[in-house]
Order: structure tokens, then sequence, then C-alpha cells
């Protein structure tokens, strides 16, 4: 028994686990209405200072699929690949981000078209991290979070830095083409004061990430107390709103 300790120690910090969610959205007030559930498998290996996760979701009329893999370097977890795939209303858009860390420089291919009217957006570029700054995807940011790793400033401030496709003035109202970019913009989060049941609520400004997003319109999101999401919800342009729901399956 006693040569099986260490084993039992390292198993100990290899965390495999399997989430659920739900997601409703609603266009122009309701009269369009989407709704997908799907399942979040998780693998974060402490010793080894890596991470997996898979992200599956169907539903009438849209789905989609994620995968996430990062490392932990100076104590703080790291994105290296994330790719993404999704379809609504047939309209369809897949990313792919690799992440550098030792030339702090982030590989950015995505492909995606616009909701009303199908405009392609393409996207090949490199964008080079900022001088001193953090840079996450939405999975590190999380396990940040969660272990402790991503500390508020004074008045509840949480910053980091993600990366995204440049978006071009009025690009929400008025479904432009041309030649697109990437870039690394700020991501900030304000935690709330009161806690209910152990939950706190973290407000998120959405403009940096959605050309929808409305800038008096921040989204909140409900933690739970390891601080990982349990609700997130969000009002945007053209009437829409959107509710995501976490539970384990």
């Amino acid at each position: 028994m006693v040569a099986l300790q260490p084993v039992a120690a390292a198993l100990a910090k290899v965390e495999s686990g399997r989430l659920g969610y739900e997601c409703e959205v609603g266009v122009f007030h309701n009269a369009l209405r989407y709704r997908m559930t799907g399942t979040i498998e998780e693998r974060i290996d402490q010793v080894e200072g890596r991470y997996q996760v898979r992200i599956e979701g169907q539903g009438s009329g849209v789905a989609n699929h994620a995968e996430a893999r990062g490392m932990l370097r100076d104590g703080r977890w790291l994105p290296l690949l994330g790719k993404s795939w999704a379809k609504i209303a047939g309209r369809e858009g897949r990313a792919e981000i690799r992440y550098d860390h030792q030339r702090r420089v982030a590989h950015y291919h995505s492909r995606s078209e616009t909701f009303f009217l199908g405009r392609l957006r393409v996207v090949d570029d490199v964008v080079a991290f900022p001088p001193g700054a953090h840079v996450d995807d939405t999975v590190s940011a999380i396990l940040n979070h969660a272990d402790g790793y991503w500390r508020p400033a004074p008045g509840g401030v949480l910053e980091t830095r993600m990366v995204r496709r440049r978006r071009a003035p009025r690009e929400g109202r008025e479904e432009t083409s041309g030649e697109y970019r990437a870039e690394i913009v700020p991501l900030v989060l304000t935690l709330l004061p009161d806690l209910v049941d152990g939950r706190r609520t973290a407000l998120v400004d959405l403009t940096g990430f959605s050309t929808w997003a409305l800038p008096d319109r921040p989204a909140r999101i409900v933690l739970e107390p390891d601080g990982r999401p349990a609700v997130v919800t969000g009002r945007l342009m053209y009437g829409t709103s959107f509710t995501i729901r976490f539970a384990a399956s």
C-alpha cells in the first residue's frame, strides 16, 4: 500500500469531468428562437501541467463543436490550441488559433458567414502578444479563475487579453465585406460584491467580441463557489437575447 501512495497522489491531480450545457437564443424579440444542448468533456492534469477540453452541441437549426488544449507555465494556464465550428440558421463559421508562447504570437485562421446576407469573412493572420500582458482563451481564463491564478485587481476587476477577428466600425449594423485581420483585445470582468448562496456575479462587456454586442448592456455571469460559470445571460442588437446554463452531466 505504501508503494501505491505516490501513484494515488498523482492520480488525484488528474481531473476528468463531463458537464452538460443548454443554450437558448432569441432574435427579433424571440420571433426566431434557437435551442441547443450539449456536453463539455475535460481532462486536467496538474502533474504534467496540461488540459484538454472538448465541446459538442446540437439543436434545431444550430450545432457547434470546439476543442481546446493548453499547458501550465509559471503558475498560470496558457492556451496552446483552440478550434471551433458552429452553424446557425444555415450560416457556418470555423476558427483555429495556435498560440506560440515562446515567440509570443498567435496564428489566427477563420472563415465565417454573416447572419443576414451570408457574406463571407476570411482571416489568415499572425498577431503579436502585447508586452507584459497575459493572453487567454475562454477555457484557460475559466481554469485560471477557478484555480486562483487570475486574481482581481482592487474593485473586483479581472482583466486579461484574447485573440479575435478585428471588427470594422458599425460592423454589427452593416454587414460589410473586405479584408479582415486579427487582433488581441482586453477582456474585462467586474465582480459584483454581493454573494447569493455562495455564488458571485460578474459583468462582462462583449463589444470586443461580438458585432451585435451593446456597450451599455454587459453580459452577466453567475459564478459557482468554485469560480466556474453556472449561468451566462445577455442582450444584443436586433432584440437578441441568450442564456447558457451549465450543469453536471
